[in-house]
């Protein structure tokens, strides 16, 4: 779908020949969904009403989508409506048919209150007005227009991704009255899941914190690798941090609260309240809220930020490994920045800019110099150990 202001999905098994109805369909802002069958469209419709208006549909088309020509029956359309009025979600329909038969037919018509003729301009131009005035009496239509931003965003992701948002944003501009906000924390931690699977694709997240070709995500080490911090159940880091420090709270934030909230982490009482004991005095979807625009946030930063990081060779090279020794202390990699007259060295831990001592005999033993790569351990004397020159 491109950036029009309206979704319709068509049911018409010669929508490829109609091509001038799709010009006139984008003068009016929408973009027509096709498909040729029943099943095809609603199918279709059922799996992601939420992306849909309205719909249109001819008189007369096929069961299937594959379905030879010569099978096209009028029938599909009756059980077509049927279908539609079982949605959770509620549609206009409107039927634009060359069929004179069912045109005319008092039977249709009593059926389907919004029967256009094709080929017929002031018809059509009439229809198009009706599929525009009906598209925006629809909540999720109106939610699309009032965020634009986000929601060229996610075209980008998986339909889940825009349906979770559209939800959540209805519950704002509807009121909490029957808003049930305690089921969409899992949900933000399914969309940050989505959004660090694309990050991993841009090779900005390193293949050890996601899973391949399987469902898991580890998003605090995801989050932990963009923010420049060690992801040390991975053991790897990135050299460059990825993150504005903004973005980084947020998304630890994001993650900690649904964490606590949907019982997918343990809740460390020395960073967050438990959400169990916070729900005890505050019973409001603001919360949720305001996790959702932080998260909206993260993904509109990353959309652009994507643009111009994109180079994934260039992106891999700043992963970089990290080591433990048996005690889990990380093994370190700096530089010793000076020698003192008494023989002991110095060297700064990366990015850090924490100081640690390097003893004399290490520096005689190993024939040290300024500016020589060195490999260690820091424990509690802060003193490196374990050095290895490399």
């Amino acid at each position: 779908m491109n950036n029009t202001k309206y979704n319709i999905l068509w049911i018409d098994d010669q929508h490829e020949e109609l091509s001038a109805l799709h010009k006139t369909a984008i003068d009016y802002d929408i973009t027509l969904v096709p498909f040729k069958s029943m099943n095809g469209g609603c199918g279709e419709l059922e799996r992601n009403h939420h992306l849909y208006d309205s719909v249109l549909l001819d008189a007369k088309f096929f069961e299937n989508e594959n379905d030879s020509p010569g099978s096209e029956d009028t029938k599909w359309v009756h059980q077509t409506k049927d279908r539609i009025l079982q949605l959770p979600k509620k549609f206009e329909y409107f039927v634009l048919t060359g069929q004179a038969k069912a045109y005319a037919s008092e039977e249709f018509n009593n059926a389907f209150k919004n029967v256009f003729e094709k080929g017929k301009s002031d018809d059509e131009d009439k229809l198009f007005q009706m599929l525009v005035d009906a598209s925006s009496k629809q909540i999720e239509t109106q939610i699309r227009h009032e965020n634009p931003i986000i929601f060229k965003v996610v075209k980008d992701y998986e339909p889940e991704v825009e349906k979770t948002l559209l939800q959540i944003l209805n519950g704002v501009k509807n009121g909490f009255a029957n808003f049930e906000d305690e089921l969409y924390f899992t949900k933000l931690r399914i969309v940050l899941e989505h959004f660090f699977r694309k990050a991993n694709e841009l090779s900005l997240l390193h293949d050890a914190c996601v899973q391949k070709g399987g469902s898991q995500v580890n998003i605090t080490e995801s989050g932990l690798f963009l923010s420049g911090q060690d992801a040390r159940h991975s053991k790897v880091k990135c050299s460059k941090t990825h993150f504005p420090k903004i973005i980084s709270e947020n998304v630890k934030s994001i993650i900690l609260v649904t964490g606590a909230a949907s019982h997918t982490s343990k809740v460390d009482i020395t960073q967050n309240m438990d959400y169990q004991d916070y729900r005890k005095i505050i019973k409001s979807p603001y919360l949720l809220y305001s996790l959702a625009y932080k998260l909206m946030d993260v993904l509109i930063w990353f959309s652009e930020y994507s643009k111009t990081n994109s180079n994934k060779a260039l992106n891999k090279s700043f992963w970089e490994d990290i080591e433990f020794d048996q005690f889990g202390n990380k093994y370190e990699i700096s530089r010793i920045l000076q020698i003192a007259n008494n023989g002991w060295g110095t060297a700064e831990i990366n990015r850090e800019g924490k100081k640690v001592s390097i003893h004399k005999n290490d520096i005689v033993n190993l024939k040290l110099s300024r500016n020589d790569k060195i490999k260690f351990v820091v424990r509690e004397n802060q003193m490196a150990q374990e050095v290895t020159k490399l």
